[in-house]
C-alpha cells in the first residue's frame, strides 16, 4: 500500500510489471524452503503448502448477508442485501509439519463462496488481528526459519507424545537461531516476540470457536478487513493435559450439537494512523466496524460420509492423501478415484511455487 502517515484517503498499491518481477524474485526461494522442510521432517512425503495444511474441521457453510448494508458494500459481489450463499469452510492449524494441537500456533479459517456470475470469493483469516510480519520479505525469513527448524528435536525421544514440550523447545530454539542468521539479532528478536504474542493464545485455548481476522482487502474501492466474531464467548483454558487433537474433537462435538455461528463484521479503512497498511504487525482500530452478515457451519456429524466428502473435496491437500503430483488412489470409503494435480494459476507468476490439489475423478 502507498498510504502516507496520517493520510485518510485509501491509496492502494497497483503493481506494474517491474513490481511483479521484483516480488517474484523476493519469493523465488519458496520451492527451496519446501524442499528443506521435506528433507528435515521424515513425516512429510513430498513438498506441499507449509502453512495451514492440517485441518481441524471442514464442512458446508452458509453466509446470510445482512438486510441493512453499508452503502459502499451494497451490490458488490456477495453483498446483495438479504442474500444467502452456500459454500465450503474449513478451520486449520498453522504449522506445516505434523504436530499436536496444544502447541503455540496460528488457527486459521477459510470460507469460500460463488457470486451469482460465477466469481469465487474467499475469506481467509487467522485468530489474531495482526500479520506475522510487516512485509513479504520478512515473512520469507519466517518461512526460511520454519524450514531450518523442522528437524529439531530432543534425541532418542521422538517428535510427538509425552516429550512434545521438550521437542517444541528445541524447535523454537533452532527457529530463533535461524531467524537471527537471516534477519540479524535485533530484528529477529522483535519478530520472535510478535510471533509469540500471536501464537501463544492457541496453546491456552479450549476451542477453535473464537475470533478471526482477515488481512487487508479492497472492497468497493476502499481498504477493508473482515472479522468473524462468535455469537457466544466460550473459549477458556483447556484444562489439565488436553489431548493432542483436542481442538478437532471439541469442534466435532460442537457442530454435532448444533449450528456453529459467527457474526461477520466489516472494518473499513480510516487512516494510516488508525488502520495501518504499512505497519501490518499493528492492529486496526475497530470501534467503527459494521455488521454485514452471519456465517453458519450447520449442525453436522463430521464423521458421516457426506461430511467427510465435503471436507475431503474442498479442505484437504495432496499431503493428506500421501499423493505426489499426477498420482491417483482409491478413496477407501466410496471407491472414487482421487488424483493429485497442479492447481492452475492464471497468470503464471514468476517464482511462485506450484500448488497441488486433491480432486475426485
Amino acid at each position: 500500500m502507498k498510504n502516507i502517515d496520517n493520510e485518510s484517503q485509501w491509496c492502494p498499491f497497483r503493481p506494474d510489471a517491474a513490481d511483479l518481477e521484483r516480488i517474484g524474485e523476493d519469493v523465488a526461494e519458496i520451492p527451496d524452503i519446501q524442499q528443506k522442510l521435506l528433507a528435515n521432517n521424515g513425516d512429510l512425503k513430498f513438498p506441499d503448502r507449509v502453512a495451514h495444511q492440517y485441518q481441524i474441521a471442514g464442512s458446508r457453510v452458509v453466509f446470510q448477508v445482512a438486510n441493512d448494508l453499508p452503502e459502499i458494500l451494497r451490490g458488490v459481489g456477495l453483498f446483495q442485501p438479504g442474500a444467502q450463499h452456500c459454500g465450503v469452510g474449513r478451520l486449520s492449524t498453522g504449522l506445516g509439519t505434523p504436530h499436536v494441537e496444544t502447541n503455540p500456533d496460528f488457527l486459521g479459517i477459510m470460507v469460500a463462496f460463488q457470486t451469482p456470475d460465477g466469481q469465487r470469493v474467499d475469506f481467509l483469516g487467522i485468530n489474531n488481528p495482526t500479520a506475522p510480519t510487516d512485509d513479504h520479505r520478512a515473512f520469507m525469513s519466517v518461512l526460511y526459519a520454519t524450514g531450518a527448524s523442522a528437524a529439531a528435536d530432543v534425541p532418542f525421544i521422538g517428535k510427538l507424545g509425552a516429550h512434545e514440550l521438550a521437542n517444541l523447545a528445541a524447535q523454537e530454539t533452532e527457529f530463533g537461531l535461524a531467524l537471527a542468521r537471516r534477519m540479524g539479532v535485533i530484528k529477529a528478536d522483535k519478530t520472535l516476540h510478535h510471533l509469540t504474542t500471536q501464537t501463544l493464545p492457541t496453546a491456552f485455548s479450549s476451542t477453535a470457536y473464537q475470533r478471526y481476522w482477515t488481512g487487508i482487502v479492497e472492497v468497493g474501492g476502499t481498504g477493508s478487513k473482515f472479522t468473524f466474531v462468535p455469537t457466544r464467548e466460550e473459549n477458556h483454558p483447556p484444562g489439565f493435559h488436553p489431548g493432542p487433537r483436542h481442538l478437532s474433537e471439541e469442534w466435532k462435538n460442537r457442530q454435532l450439537g448444533g449450528d456453529v455461528e459467527f457474526q461477520l463484521f466489516w472494518i473499513p479503512f480510516l487512516s494510516e494512523e488508525k488502520t495501518p497498511t504499512k505497519a501490518l504487525t499493528q492492529r486496526w482500530q475497530e470501534d467503527h466496524k459494521q455488521l454485514v452478515g452471519r456465517l453458519v457451519f450447520p449442525k453436522t456429524d463430521l464423521d458421516s460420509e457426506d461430511a467427510r466428502l465435503w471436507a475431503i473435496r474442498y479442505g484437504n491437500g495432496c499431503q493428506s492423501w500421501q499423493l505426489g503430483c499426477g498420482q491417483t488412489k482409491q478413496h477407501p470409503g466410496t471407491g472414487e478415484r482421487i488424483r493429485c494435480r497442479e492447481e492452475d494459476r492464471l497468470p503464471k507468476e514468476p517464482g511462485r511455487p506450484r500448488r497441488l490439489r486433491a480432486e475426485f475423478l
